[in-house]
């Protein structure tokens, strides 16, 4: 369905699990409502899970996101203030389901903005994520503006090198891990550094390359209390559940071998749940709660949806609202893997100042 240069569809997906469910995209009244008034673009339905692009709004994007000269890496400040002033130049029907996606969310916990335009001279896919080499593209500025309707993007001096947008690639040194450059083997079911106080509110997925075998699973919260017992439900919401550090921030932290918590799982309102999981590093701290995790779990694998991003797509997750992993995949490590830029929102940085680097954008590992 087309209107005023937006296509509106379902996404192509492919699941292993015969009742993996299907990312919907639909346009609701609300949104058409909006449209008609430029001073008001709040809508109050949940934001399709699926948001496409036609080429003209897709080169209105990219228009507004090359008024942003500073990068990313380089300047990670300069480059969110520049991206906030561009996405003001956004086209309004973007701007009004990005923002309702920030406002109320969506059925699966994320947003898929598809058909953004990606580099033609796009550099070859690295083995490792230490160049940051998808900062530099026109696609990393169209990410900043498009994430900075969220939130202020920050970066985390644990991780990924401290970049503001991380590669994100098949690391053949790092293939059987739980970490974002794994490969062969799933990347288990969690909330985005689930361990730590100053965890993101959005996790940003931006497909330079895509790989047809590789799916971005996500699962929300507001899906999980529909396959849970109303006890079950208030249990998960008390403190039975402790976590570890993930190895990957390890090496930074003062107490790499603390463990954190109790925590409950949900959070927040009960029709709109926020979710705390980690399916390698949490575990309960009674035998009745380690049960009920690996029902949550059990629950995300029979349940979850996917995505497989292509090139053009940037997916927003829900850091609060929804848990994800990833398929195994099989790269072949010749420069065309997938190649993702990634990188994290929060909504006030404001509340992060104490534990910011100077250049105001980065948390500093110690408090990770």
């Amino acid at each position: 369905m087309r209107s005023e240069g937006v296509i509106y569809e379902v996404s192509s997906l492919w699941g292993q699990h015969p009742r993996l469910r299907l990312l919907m995209g639909h346009q609701s009244n609300s949104l058409r409502s909006a449209r008609s008034k430029e001073s008001d673009i709040t809508v109050h339905e949940l934001q399709s899970s699926l948001f496409s692009v036609d080429s003209a709004t897709a080169e209105a994007i990219r228009t507004a996101a090359e008024r942003i000269t500073a990068h990313p890496n380089e300047n990670p400040d300069g480059f969110g203030r520049q991206a906030l002033a561009a996405a003001f130049s956004l086209p309004e029907e973007v701007r009004a389901a990005v923002l309702n996606f920030a406002e109320v969310g969506s059925e699966a916990g994320i947003m898929v903005v598809r058909g953004l335009y990606v580099d033609e001279d796009l550099t070859d896919t690295p083995l490792d994520n230490k160049n940051g080499l998808g900062a530099g593209t026109v696609f990393a500025k169209e990410m900043g503006v498009l994430s900075h309707l969220l939130g202020s993007m920050v970066a985390y001096e644990a991780e990924g090198n401290g970049h503001l947008i991380q590669d994100m690639v098949p690391n053949p040194k790092l293939a059987v891990t739980q970490q974002s450059q794994g490969s062969k083997v799933e990347l288990e079911a969690h909330t985005e550094q689930c361990f730590s106080d100053f965890k993101p509110d959005y996790v940003i997925l931006g497909a330079l390359r895509g790989d047809e075998n590789a799916k971005t699973y996500a699962f929300s919260g507001r899906k999980l209390v529909q396959h849970m017992t109303g006890n079950e439900v208030a249990k998960l919401r008390q403190p039975l559940w402790a976590t570890t550090i993930d190895e990957s921030f390890q090496p930074y932290i003062p107490r790499p071998d603390d463990v954190r918590g109790p925590f409950p799982i949900l959070t927040g309102p009960e029709d709109d749940p926020y979710i705390l999981v980690d399916q390698d590093l949490m575990h309960g701290i009674t035998a009745e709660a380690q049960r009920l995790l690996g029902k949550v779990v059990d629950t995300y694998i029979e349940h979850r949806d996917a995505h497989v991003l292509q090139p053009g797509d940037l997916l927003m997750l829900d850091n609060l609202r929804a848990m994800h992993g990833r398929s195994m995949y099989t790269p072949r490590f010749d420069g065309k893997d997938r190649f993702i830029a990634r990188g994290f929102v929060v909504r006030d940085r404001r509340k992060l100042w104490p534990q910011l680097l100077e250049d105001r954008r980065t948390l500093a590992a110690v408090h990770s």
